[in-house]
Order: structure tokens, then C-alpha cells, then sequence
């Protein structure tokens, strides 16, 4: 008679979780702001984010400048919609800043760092 094995309930739970989610760039709603003074620079990352599938809702120019560009991820306490468009465009500074009134997931502010993360940027979208 063959010996019948059984696998606890618990062990088929933690494999479930172990499943990493997938998600769709274009469910996520980015905000692109540009705290370098380049003119344009904004709208340009849009077009190029958009290429990428990513769900742009809003563009334009931060209050002050910054040297890095920076990720905040607006939903997600584990970065997880900041990590998925980092890893599209090779940025490694994420934050998870939550804001109740951004209607985004992901909010970038681009730095004059932005032709070591955008390379060729400026020779598609001109």
C-alpha cells in the first residue's frame, strides 16, 4: 500500500505569500516635477515615462533645485511603486513619503543628476 504524505496547511499559506505581485507600469500614476531649471525638461521625462508604459497625471517645475533626483513612493510604506519605475530608469534614491491629497502612486523630482539616469534624453525627445 503506498504511504500517503500530507503537507501542512501553514506551509502552502507562507508559499503563497512568497509570490512576488506584479504590477503593471501603467497602473501607476506618476507625477514628474523638475527641480533643475533646464527648461522643458519636465514635459521631456513625461514623454519618455509615458514611452515606458508608466501612467503620467501631472508635470511640471519643483519650488527649489536639487543636485539628485529623488523617488517618492505616495502609497506604499514598502516603496513598491517607487522600486518598479526606479528600476526602469536606474534611479537608486527612493523615499517613501505618503500625501493623502496626491491623487499618484509615484512622484519624481528630477535632479541635475538627471543625464547620468536619462541618458540620451535630450537627442529622442528634441
Amino acid at each position: 500500500m503506498p504511504k500517503k504524505f500530507f503537507l501542512p496547511l501553514f506551509l502552502v499559506v507562507i508559499s503563497c505569500d512568497i509570490k512576488s505581485e506584479k504590477i503593471d507600469p501603467s497602473s501607476i500614476r506618476v507625477e514628474v516635477l523638475n527641480a533643475t531649471g533646464e527648461r522643458h525638461l519636465a514635459r521631456i521625462v513625461s514623454m519618455e515615462l509615458r514611452r515606458k508604459g508608466f501612467d503620467v497625471i501631472h508635470f511640471g517645475n519643483a519650488d527649489d533645485t536639487l543636485d539628485y533626483t529623488i523617488i517618492f513612493d505616495r502609497k506604499s510604506p514598502e516603496k513598491k511603486y517607487a522600486k518598479i519605475l526606479a528600476r526602469s530608469i536606474g534611479c537608486k534614491r527612493i523615499r517613501f513619503e505618503p500625501d493623502p491629497q496626491k491623487l499618484c502612486e509615484v512622484s519624481i523630482i528630477i535632479g541635475k543628476d538627471y543625464k547620468k539616469i536619462f541618458k540620451d534624453l535630450m537627442v529622442l525627445w528634441k
